[in-house]
């Protein structure tokens, strides 16, 4: 037989055959479609460690701290009731795309910050907002508030001890920033090591802050502190008082890894107090001087005592938009009452030489979560052999 009649004599794919090759081919097609769009979905959700290491507001905390360091001011705390109100006014500027002091409801600032619960000297008086958009880092909002004299009033200002950040952008990628400044009758921070969050050593520094904005305090709220008094513990037990300074030494209770708190007592003329506290977490053994003897033994301080006047300071510059707070007036000085005599208590060594930080510390970056980050991914793996088992039964 020749190769023709052969070839003519191999059976020839019937009609439904061929629909059914086609079929096969069209869900084999659908299958890696789908494969391709759940590796698109799942990397398309998945956390970059970029994103995960970015907190602007965080950042630009940072950098103010290191600005008001850097020019021998106390640094400032941040309050969460200040982040509220200016994030709630960063949200209001990138949802209208636009920078403005008055809010979409009419607010002011002052309103704002007065309705998270915030009570400021003077009904709420001794409060300030300062606004920023662009398309910059929080390095590029710092250069661009420190390039003008009257926006950068305020961060360098210091009757304000707190600090509340907002952070928000629009759907055009433009970035706005509102920053609101305060101070609250008897809220005095203090910072164990400039507000560090660990330590390596017990021998630690605490910077203290004072009454700036009104110095003679009101009714029972204190005025300007003249003395201090420092514990390891919130009742204070014998711990002496001494002349209040911007930076005193101190030991932790212990030289063991842990949390530990430092209790700072502030004391002004007319005897009316205010207690404030900071921790921090001792990563390591290894004192370099002796341990107080007990809660509240006295350390005296390296330094030459400041004086307690209060320095003439010129008011806070604000934006153009935004008016200037309203300051008590200067008033005669109180008469700082007689200090009893400390309780005896035993001798300790010299105190704990320290040498100041040269700035502040560095905001620490958040690592990545690489468990979430394998969960995510097995997930999608679920999802895509469910998928194919599906197409098959097809």
């Amino acid at each position: 037989m020749s190769r023709q009649s052969a070839v003519s004599e191999q059976p020839l794919a019937s009609g439904p055959q061929r629909a059914a090759v086609s079929r096969r081919r069209s869900r084999s097609r659908r299958w890696w479609m789908l494969i391709v769009l759940a590796l698109v979905g799942v990397w398309g959700g998945w956390p970059r460690p970029a994103q995960l290491q970015s907190d602007p507001t965080a950042d630009f905390y940072a950098l103010v701290n290191e600005a008001r360091l850097s020019q021998d001011l106390a640094p400032l705390n941040r309050s969460t009731l200040l982040d509220q109100a200016a994030q709630r006014h960063a949200n209001d500027m990138a949802a209208r795309g636009r920078i403005d002091s008055t809010g979409s409801d009419g607010s002011n600032y002052r309103q704002r910050i007065r309705e998270t619960g915030y009570r400021a000297w003077n009904e709420g008086l001794m409060v300030m907002e300062m606004l920023w958009s662009g398309s910059g880092s929080a390095q590029s909002a710092l250069t661009w508030f420190r390039s003008d004299a009257k926006q950068w009033a305020p961060f360098v200002d210091s009757r304000y001890r707190e600090i509340g950040i907002g952070y928000a952008t629009d759907t055009q990628g433009v970035h706005y920033m509102a920053v609101d400044f305060g101070a609250r009758p008897a809220v005095l921070p203090v910072f164990i090591d400039y507000g560090a969050a660990t330590a390596d050593s017990p021998q630690v520094a605490v910077r203290l802050t004072n009454e700036e904005a009104v110095p003679l305090g009101e009714g029972t709220w204190m005025g300007k502190a003249i003395e201090v008094r420092l514990s390891n513990t919130p009742d204070f037990g014998n711990a002496p008082w001494q002349p209040w300074e911007p930076l005193l030494p101190w030991t932790l209770a212990d030289t063991k890894p842990g949390e530990y708190a430092v209790y700072v007592e502030f004391r002004d003329g007319a005897q009316r107090t205010a207690v404030s506290q900071d921790t921090i977490r001792l990563t390591e053994a290894g004192a370099t001087g002796p341990t107080p003897a007990g809660p509240g033994a006295p350390v005296t301080a390296t330094t030459t005592p400041t004086p307690t006047s209060t320095p003439t300071l010129p008011p806070a510059s604000p934006s153009p938009s935004v008016p200037t707070p309203t300051v008590v007036p200067p008033t005669p000085t109180f008469q700082p009452s007689p200090t009893p005599s400390p309780a005896p208590s035993p001798t300790a060594g010299p105190p704990p030489t320290w040498t100041p930080l040269p700035t502040a510390q560095p905001v620490a970056a958040r690592q990545v979560d690489w468990p979430l980050l394998v969960l995510l991914g097995l997930q999608g793996l679920v999802l895509l052999l469910g998928a194919a088992a599906f197409l098959r039964r097809r």
